[in-house]
């Protein structure tokens, strides 16, 4: 079995470097910490969990709790949290709420009870019942995706990833406008949005803009009602809203597939974005606004490694960029 030394053999480093990639330290700059962690992978190299049980410190339990795992932002997320456990010696677990208040303080109070370390979680409107209680347990807790009120929190900024689809929008020639979004979830989005359009002296009209329940969007199977009812309108609207954005890219891609299906082309007949840049974008060519996703992870960990020397809460707000692609301009390209 590999030691610690022969990591630091492996990587060309001290053990005292390795040592502090273990321990997640902000010393370590991104070069030698991705060197650690190929040595560590190629050995097959576990960090001992026992010093750390034994002292009494932890349990080596990291929770991760977020809405559901259907949209697959949520997964690349847990994937990249896992990865950060493991080179720290830690094993994450892993629980959705399923965006139901309830639902989410009984998953919170099941996790204290177990004894975790720390917290990473993506929380419904239960966030402000809990603060109290949960900041009495002296578990540390980042909330990620979203800003907090009352915990450390990482996100991306998501007005400027608003503004970014509306700029491209309207350089793309554009004046009808729309939208699909989440009610209480995309205000600060929608409000970035509407005040880029009109800055710019533009319009648009509120037949256009779609409100839903926080996650009644994602399922696991079949038809979503409500997305099949805002196609219908499009369907009938289609002089009249020439670009739409979503709230995300699972939406986007039900809401283009019954698009094409009542002959509706996309981008010739209305273009689309949308926001988190996942697989799913990628591979289906979705515009979509980017969510670097291993950099949130990174800060989530350290701000529950630092919290005990912090005075007040922290929030760091990542700068997202649109990564634009054929559902939002035709990109068709001829050879001779």
């Amino acid at each position: 079995m590999a030691s610690i030394k022969d990591v630091a053999k492996k990587a060309g480093v001290s053990t005292a470097t390795v040592s502090r990639v273990l321990n997640n330290h902000p010393s370590v700059i991104p070069e030698t910490r991705k060197a650690v962690r190929d040595a560590m992978d190629y050995l097959c190299y576990v960090p001992s969990k026992s010093a750390f049980q034994l002292s009494g410190k932890c349990s080596g339990l990291i929770a991760v709790v977020v809405p559901n795992l259907v949209n697959p932002h949520f997964c690349e997320l847990l994937a990249t949290f896992e990865e950060e456990a493991r080179y720290i010696g830690k094993s994450v677990i892993v629980k959705t709420h399923q965006n139901q208040p309830q639902q989410d303080k009984q998953i919170i109070h099941t996790l204290i009870g177990m004894g975790i370390d720390s917290l990473l979680w993506v929380p419904t409107e239960a966030e402000a019942e809990l603060s109290e209680w949960l900041t009495a347990t002296h578990i540390p807790v980042a909330v990620v995706t979203q800003v907090s009120r009352f915990f450390n929190s990482v996100s991306i900024n998501q007005s400027k990833g608003a503004e970014s689809i509306a700029e491209h929008f309207i350089q793309t020639g554009h004046t009808t406008f729309g939208f699909v979004a989440q009610e209480g979830v995309d205000n600060r989005k929608v409000s970035a949005w509407s005040k880029k359009i009109t800055g710019q002296g533009l319009t648009f009209n509120k037949e256009n803009q779609f409100w839903i329940a926080k996650g009644e969007g994602e399922r696991t199977s079949g038809h979503i009602s409500i997305l099949d009812k805002i196609i219908e309108k499009l369907v009938l609207r289609r002089n009249e809203c020439s670009c739409l954005w979503v709230y995300n890219d699972v939406a986007a891609s039900y809401i283009i597939d019954g698009l094409k299906k009542q002959g509706i082309s996309v981008p010739q007949d209305i273009a689309i974005a949308s926001f988190d840049n996942t697989l799913l974008a990628q591979t289906k060519g979705i515009t979509s606004v980017a969510q670097p996703i291993h950099e949130i992870a990174h800060l989530a960990f350290q701000m529950v490694k630092n919290q005990s020397k912090q005075e007040g809460i922290e929030m760091y707000e990542i700068v997202s960029r649109l990564i634009i692609r054929e559902s939002s301009v035709n990109m068709d390209i001829t050879t001779f």
